[in-house]
């Protein structure tokens, strides 16, 4: 039987010793902000998206690119474990599988809420986005969306991590499955951005979003634990 506080205890250890690695070297948050602000950049110049065509067409820029920015981080997910045999070793340690794939996850997650966290105000003053309080269920959107991305990341970032084509098979495997999650996403940020264009009631909990974050939730909810179920499994191929 799995035993289940030792399984946080071994995640949040190896979720240490990432987080730790990562202020050290910027290997991934950093090559991941700057592909943010780059789409937007173009896409600054591409169109006008100030008004009211910034809740039409922002919310999908705003997610291409953080889906897309996901997949450097992704990649890089068993990269330090992948040199010189130490996922081998750390596979041979009396240590579950699933704390391995929760820290990853967890770690995933975090840098993916931290680029968007970062680069949001710069959407903003871009897009001539108009601040205010009805933007905070934005975040429950980024880390629901963040999660549903590391919950088959992580995983098929396990099955890519030893072959020859990762950096081509991780994207192929990762966004077909990703669609429905991706759709909510984008479905959810239109309406809250909607909920600022000048002239409309502001609300800040509009009745739909519900909808769209229930689908988060549940698409989060059921990947994560397939994906932790499944785990052993691709990890010893």
């Amino acid at each position: 039987m799995n035993d289940v506080p030792g399984i946080w205890t071994h995640a949040r250890l190896l979720l240490r010793k990432d987080l730790m690695t990562e202020w050290r070297t910027k290997e991934r948050l950093s090559p991941m902000v700057f592909f943010v602000l780059l789409v937007l950049l173009v896409y600054n110049f591409a169109f006008e998206l100030g008004g009211a065509a910034l809740w039409e067409i922002g919310p999908g820029v705003l997610w291409s690119s953080f889906v897309f920015a996901s997949l450097f981080g992704l990649q890089r997910t068993f990269a330090a474990e992948s040199t010189n045999d130490c996922l081998d070793a750390l596979l041979a340690a009396p240590v579950e599988r699933g704390a391995l794939y929760l820290a990853k996850m967890m770690g995933n997650v975090l840098f993916l809420v931290g680029v968007q966290l970062l680069t949001l105000p710069l959407f903003g003053l871009f897009f001539n986005l108009t601040p205010g309080l009805y933007l905070l269920p934005l975040l429950v959107v980024f880390l629901l969306g963040s999660a549903s991305v590391a919950s088959i990341g992580t995983l098929f970032a396990a099955m890519a991590s030893h072959s020859r084509l990762r950096e081509f098979l991780l994207p192929l495997l990762v966004l077909p499955v990703l669609i429905p999650a991706l759709i909510s996403c984008v479905a959810a940020t239109g309406v809250i951005l909607a909920a600022g264009i000048p002239g409309r009631a502001v609300q800040f909990w509009p009745e739909e979003l519900t909808l769209h974050v229930g689908m988060l939730a549940l698409f989060a909810v059921v990947f994560s634990t397939l994906a932790w179920m499944l785990f052993d499994f691709v990890i010893e191929e």
